[in-house]
């Protein structure tokens, strides 16, 4: 399960952010997450609630998943698609040849302190 490696990362980031602004209690952290990114976000969730305990400053805090969807341009036509496929054919002129922008991320988007 990387899940847990990721979650620990992702910790990680939280915890150096959190203190370097003087946070005291972290309430929520939100992570983007690319349907390519081979990440589950249920498992990472679960990784993150058994980590966080550890630690005073985030041990309230809640994961929340922002789930991106998979966008790509044509660099044939100038198209912009969505695809629930692993499958990139532009679907104005069906040009394979389709640069992605979205679906890849992993990344803290947001965290929420008082």
């Amino acid at each position: 399960m990387h899940e847990l490696g990721i979650a620990s990362s992702l910790i990680e980031i939280v915890l150096d952010t959190a203190n370097a602004n003087g946070a005291k209690v972290v309430r929520s952290v939100t992570a983007k997450i690319g349907r390519l990114s081979a990440v589950d976000g249920e498992a990472l969730k679960f990784a993150f609630d058994a980590i966080k305990e550890e630690y005073p400053l985030i041990a309230e805090s809640v994961l929340i998943i922002d789930s991106v969807p998979v966008t790509g341009k044509c660099n044939k036509c100038g198209a912009t698609d969505t695809y629930d496929e692993m499958f990139f054919a532009c679907s104005k002129c069906g040009s394979y040849e389709v640069e992605l922008i979205t679906g890849e991320e992993l990344t803290v988007s947001e965290i929420e302190v008082d």
